[in-house]
């Protein structure tokens, strides 16, 4: 079994949730949209000089997925701010990472690719472990739960579109990505006026100012770690895996954000979450999707890291 999508997969899930934590910490003195702002400006930053330097093919008019993907995931990074802002961090985690059963679903819908029964059972496994984790919170906040279940959509479009977009050179889609999503957040602050400004607790203060920096840093490599690993597994597989974040999202919780105590039915649930990214690389190799035999044939080369 090739374990490199997983391993991908695992530290871009490591670096969303702390993105996700210090994006929490950050949430009392600074708006959602303009930490979404940072985020996306610190990864177009990172993008277009990584691809200038290393003279990747960059293009900004792009195909109709890549464009499908860097405005849906532009629309989906509001939403996830949202989300991770109003509601308590490891149920917010929980909700966002609720996209597996929903992208096994895409994928065979849209790409033919039906999903084996090991899929399934892990993706029902890993489901309810999130509900498990997140129903005691469900009743409140119910406008940041709807806009967390729209952004989980979103999520498995948006890596449906990746894995379709597997030989096209990372760069050049993190970087198309991060350019929208930037215009996307920078329009999003100036339709909100001045309540979405950050105040001088956050960019006048060496913490506040470093909190915010490594938010968008470590987003940015999250994002080329999650782009990579799409581009080498299986969707419906690495979708799985990436419920790992939630793991991550606990331990936030519980040693650094100290929003609330782990009861038993949390720890049952994020046993179940765990269980299906072992599975994972437990199982043995399965038949290639149609999109990962083409390009082998054709020879095209992977995505570049």
């Amino acid at each position: 079994m090739n374990a490199r999508p997983y391993l991908w997969m695992i530290a871009g899930s490591l670096c969303f949730a702390t993105m996700g934590a210090l994006s929490k910490a950050l949430a009392a003195s600074a708006d959602w949209r303009t930490l979404a702002l940072v985020r996306a400006l610190l990864m177009a930053v990172v993008a277009v000089t990584i691809g200038l330097a290393t003279r990747a093919p960059l293009t900004f008019r792009g195909t109709p997925t890549l464009w499908m993907r860097s405005v849906v995931g532009s629309l989906g990074m509001l939403c996830t701010f949202y989300t991770l802002t109003h509601l308590q961090f490891s149920e917010a985690t929980t909700l966002l990472k609720s996209y597996p059963l929903a992208v096994a679903l895409l994928a065979w819908l849209v790409l033919r690719e039906r999903p084996g029964l090991k899929v399934w059972i892990a993706v029902g496994l890993g489901i309810a472990g999130v509900v498990l984790i997140a129903r005691p919170h469900f009743e409140e906040s119910r406008l940041a739960i709807f806009v967390g279940i729209v952004s989980s959509f979103m999520t498995a479009v948006v890596m449906l579109g990746l894995n379709r977009l597997g030989s096209m050179d990372t760069r050049t889609i993190v970087t198309h990505f991060s350019l929208v999503a930037t215009a996307t957040c920078a329009i999003a602050v100036l339709l909100a006026g001045g309540s979405a400004l950050p105040p001088a607790s956050v960019i006048g203060n060496a913490k506040g100012f470093s909190m915010l920096l490594g938010m968008g840093l470590v987003g940015t490599v999250g994002q080329y770690a999650m782009t990579r690993a799409f581009a080498l597994g299986e969707p419906a597989r690495v979708s799985v895996v990436g419920l790992s974040e939630l793991l991550f999202a606990l331990g936030f919780d519980a040693l650094m954000l100290r929003e609330g105590s782990i009861s038993l039915p949390t720890l049952a649930g994020m046993a179940l979450v765990a269980a299906p990214t072992a599975w994972m690389f437990a199982s043995g190799p399965s038949p290639a999707s149609p999109g990962s035999v083409s390009r082998r044939a054709s020879g095209a080369p992977p995505a570049s890291p």
